[in-house]
């Protein structure tokens, strides 16, 4: 939508003006539309659904990662990571993209965003099934299409838009430790379909691929649009341009604009609080390292059938460390949760790799995997979307979360070359993988914890129609 306080011509404005009331009668009986007393329960089933996708989508290729080093690779993990890191770039271009929810609305993202998860699990499947160069050209266009995909979250907006906000991280919770259990797919599917053949590895793709479409479908046919972005953009397409002038001249500018990056970066490091998160959210990527080679750890200490002995006990310490993470955050607060979890985290991670050293039961070392994984996401979410998104206007909020996706992205990015360049030096040497991992990941999240502590303020129980983000300055 065209800005107002820009001269337009008499044509644009016209143009720009038929657009807004085709928007402003859409969503106007999108609002009309009754919610029924089920209505909170099946969305969140549908949320549910998405939440599963997308913790599969994520966690795939690290749980198939020694697997698909072999196939296609000649067990050159180094090659494999650094073809993938081509995909980075792809990434930033998810934050513009991301911005569009705040003026489009949630609904038609979320389906998108499916659709495409769906897709890019197709297409490293059918990598499996060409093999050779191909297969290798194939998985990182695979890789392209998931690293667009996977960032945008639109169910978290949903949930922290939908939920009531007294129990927004506790809903968000169940969620998200429903969709972690569901990860435990991945390993059933690797005995079902692949067993101890590592040729077999593209097939653990193809049922989640399938399931994607489907729930994508779902959601189109039973998903409502968000009733806190229904308000909020009604009301902005219902003004005059005269009266979206004198808001801005009685507000910030920033506060006032309808989405976009610029409008979000500016906006945000205006702002103690939100520059804070992003700074914070910078350094905690970089304790991703671990989360990126696990698997690879595992499977140098494990056969390949024990490996996914590890990866179901993983799937339920994921879940059950998301339901207590979201549980207490609703009680104890925001920054003392993300401390109790991310120490959870230190220890898991220790124990993880000394279980994989000296060989302990796989389903023990799995636990401790679990903890580790699911510890730093459930943190990650608080982080990096609950705060942020409590901590942002209604029509900024999207595009804080999508610019916070930028400063994850920039964190997360050293955490995937650190090792990488590692691996180069000592020619896929991967007895060094899990110290490199260790020293590199657990000062990064102390660093992480003392910002957050001693220069973010709370945001347990803020009303998303009434903060403004000026807050905590």
């Amino acid at each position: 939508m065209a800005k107002t306080a820009k001269v337009e011509t008499p044509e644009k404005r016209e143009r720009r003006l038929q657009k807004e009331q085709k928007q402003l009668k859409r969503l106007q009986k999108e609002q009309e539309k009754p919610r029924n007393h089920f209505y909170l329960a099946y969305m969140i089933m549908i949320l549910a659904m998405v939440q599963i996708i997308d913790e599969i989508t994520s966690s795939i290729s690290a749980q198939m990662q020694a697997e698909i080093a072999v196939s296609l690779f000649g067990d050159r993990l180094s090659i494999m990571t650094a073809l993938s890191a081509t995909a980075l770039p792809m990434m930033i271009l998810v934050v513009f993209y991301k911005t569009l929810s705040d003026r489009y609305g949630r609904k038609p993202f979320l389906v998108i965003n499916t659709c495409g998860m769906g897709l890019a699990l197709f297409i490293i499947f059918l990598a499996g099934k060409i093999g050779n160069i191909g297969g290798i050209v194939t998985y990182v266009l695979g890789i392209v299409v998931l690293n667009f995909f996977i960032p945008n979250d639109t169910q978290v907006l949903y949930v922290m838009e939908t939920a009531p906000k007294e129990r927004r991280t506790s809903v968000f919770a169940v969620i998200k430790s429903i969709a972690m259990l569901g990860v435990m797919l991945i390993p059933l599917m690797r005995r079902a379909f692949m067993g101890s053949d590592v040729s077999r590895w593209n097939y653990v793709y193809l049922v989640p691929s399938i399931c994607a479409f489907v729930i994508a479908f779902l959601a189109l046919l039973f998903a409502k649009e968000s009733d806190v972005f229904l308000k909020e953009r009604i009301e902005y397409l219902q003004m005059s341009d005269e009266e979206r002038e004198e808001r801005i001249r009685q507000k910030s500018k920033e506060a006032e604009a309808q989405g976009g990056l610029g409008s979000a970066l500016k906006f945000a490091f205006s702002h103690k609080q939100l520059r804070w998160l992003f700074i914070i959210c910078i350094i905690f990527g970089l304790g991703a390292m671990g989360i990126n080679y696990y698997e690879k750890i595992a499977d140098i200490y494990y056969s390949t059938e024990e490996v996914t002995s590890v990866l179901l006990t993983f799937s339920i310490a994921s879940a059950a460390i998301t339901l207590f993470n979201g549980l207490l955050a609703d009680r104890l607060g925001r920054k003392k949760t993300v401390v109790t979890t991310t120490s959870v985290c230190f220890a898991a991670f220790v124990l993880f790799f000394v279980g994989c050293k000296t060989h302990w039961n796989p389903y023990l070392t799995g636990i401790f995997a679990g903890f580790y994984y699911g510890g730093f996401y459930a943190a990650n979410d608080i982080l990096g979307g609950i705060m942020p998104s409590e901590s942002a206007p209604t029509n900024l909020r999207a595009s804080i979360m999508s610019a916070e996706t930028v400063m994850s992205i920039i964190g997360k990015m050293f955490a995937m070359l650190i090792p990488l360049a590692v691996l180069f030096v000592t020619h896929d040497n991967y007895n060094v993988l899990g110290n490199v991992c260790i020293f590199g990941s657990i000062p990064a999240l102390g660093i992480a914890l003392f910002f957050l502590i001693t220069k973010v303020g709370d945001t347990t129980g803020m009303d998303l129609n009434a903060v403004r983000g000026d807050e905590w300055d």
